[in-house]
């Protein structure tokens, strides 16, 4: 007997589609100004808040980049660009 859960498990098409877009990392900006843009970018384009770590999966660099990230969310917050919440980051 089928209950219709299938439909619910398929994949959404428009949401995978998101996901793959979302999933693509990104270089790491060089240049602070650059830094912040990306930061604010993945922010707001999030649904929801975003903890620390699902933010540094967005990137990919070498050496200690991730260091700077919670001092540039802050700098975002002191500028009314993000907010921190119990989960997360958001924009």
């Amino acid at each position: 007997m089928s209950i219709g859960l299938e439909a619910d498990l398929a994949p959404n098409p428009a949401t995978q589609a998101s996901l793959d877009a979302s999933a693509t990392l990104q270089p790491w900006p060089h240049i602070l100004p650059e830094q912040v843009r990306a930061l604010a970018q993945i922010l707001a384009s999030s649904t929801g808040p975003l903890a620390l770590p699902a933010i540094e999966a967005r990137f990919k660099s070498k050496g200690p980049w991730k260091k700077g990230l919670p001092r540039i969310l802050d700098t975002l917050e002191a500028l009314g660009r993000a907010r921190r919440e119990r989960d997360g980051w958001r924009s």
